[in-house]
């Protein structure tokens, strides 16, 4: 059987990538582009030093910087309004995916009539951009930036469908991720741990995509520890944001599963962190596709620094690199979900969104994720957390 693989965005990396956004876009044809981000950007500063790049290239700018939170459609209609209303030929998303994902799918608006809510398909929609859209990472996550997915927040009813395009150009800049807080850090770290997770035990995983999701987990490993302690760890930032990219190229090859649809679930019904959810669930996740294909969950293990006998049963495999997960969980020191305020019931009781969303995830699963399944991954995921640590960051 044969695979197929491909690298969707070119990628501009390392210290200092801000400074050649400027021209990077202008060899782009752009000329006069939208700007998307949030307050939290536009207060660190990275904004201006974003806008000062594309200006100093004779770039004219227009500024949306509404972005707080996970973008729902309602706000992607008005930013494809003001993109459209200002004539731009070009989008730059700044910040970390939520921006990203608001001027993805805000781009599409200047070509697809709004609103946006049309084009949520199951399976999501392949959407032509009808100019370059090009995305600065501020932090080290989500890897949107060189994935073709954009997930928004339909309202009312609060799911998460995706809408696929493909950006024309990446720049990551290691610096831009030192303003994060702690928690962001952390979150976003085990996004991309969950990424590169994923696509390691996906239906549609290949040898490309494991050696760089392989790559990514060894880095979160010993990095994202540091950078928890150590905020402007030069090295440690370098690092993460490779790792991030790294998990974000292996899972647009080969797509995430279970995880991600019932972090989706979660993030419906509980409205927690979209990273924080993805961690809590993959401990138990990994351990229930070690008994269908145990090698490829030993490979997070290995990759996390543990060892094996060689003589484990399937289900061992699973208990240990469970217990890896864990270990890292501990070491960054997250909040459980009782910390947060949500019981184990409540987490159960996403299992029925779980199967309402998010078909294509599911699907790409290694075992047949049946409504008891997830409802047992969400029980057992609690109450392994709730005897875990107390503090918290």
């Amino acid at each position: 059987m044969s695979i197929c693989y491909d690298q969707l965005v070119p990628v501009v990396f390392g210290e200092g990538a801000v400074h050649e956004l400027g021209e990077k876009v202008r060899a782009l044809g752009c000329r006069r582009v939208l700007c998307v981000y949030g307050q939290s950007v536009k207060a660190s500063g990275i904004a201006q030093k974003a806008l000062n790049a594309l200006q100093n290239a004779g770039i004219e700018t227009v500024i949306f910087d509404k972005v707080s939170g996970e973008p729902d459609d309602q706000l992607v209609d008005e930013c494809g309004a003001l993109a459209l209303a200002e004539s731009v030929d070009g989008v730059v998303g700044i910040g970390g995916g939520s921006s990203m994902d608001c001027a993805k799918a805000a781009s599409l608006l200047l070509k697809y009539p709004a609103p946006i809510r049309q084009y949520f398909t199951a399976p999501p929609s392949f959407l032509e951009a009808p100019v370059p859209v090009i995305l600065v990472p501020t932090t080290a996550g989500t890897g949107s930036e060189v994935t073709q997915v954009s997930v928004i927040t339909k309202l009312p009813e609060h799911h998460k469908p995706a809408i696929f395009m493909r950006p024309a150009l990446a720049v990551v800049d290691p610096e831009l991720t030192y303003s994060s807080p702690a928690s962001v850090t952390a979150y976003a770290g085990f996004d991309a741990f969950a990424h590169a997770a994923e696509s390691i035990t996906a239906k549609g995983r290949n040898e490309r995509s494991e050696l760089l999701a392989m790559a990514a987990i060894e880095k979160i490993a010993v990095y994202l520890p540091r950078v928890l302690k150590d905020p402007m760890d030069k090295e440690a930032r370098h690092h993460l944001s490779l790792a991030s990219n790294w998990a974000g190229i292996a899972f647009a090859d080969t797509d995430c599963h279970l995880g991600h649809a019932m972090a989706d679930g979660l993030s419906a019904g509980c409205g927690t962190p979209h990273g924080l959810n993805c961690i809590w669930i993959n401990p138990e996740l990994m351990a229930e596709c070690a008994i269908y294909i145990p090698e490829e969950v030993k490979k997070i293990g290995l990759a996390l620094g543990g060892s094996y006998r060689g003589d484990e049963s399937a289900q061992e495999i699973g208990e240990i690199t469970a217990g890896y997960i864990r270990d890292l969980m501990e070491k960054c020191q997250l909040p459980t979900p009782s910390e947060k305020g949500i019981t184990s019931e409540q987490m159960q009781s996403c299992a029925a969104t779980v199967m309402e969303i998010d078909l294509g995830l599911r699907l790409n699963c290694p075992f047949e994720a049946t409504e008891e399944i997830v409802r047992q991954i969400y029980r057992k995921s609690f109450e392994r957390l709730q005897n875990s640590r107390v503090d918290s960051i």
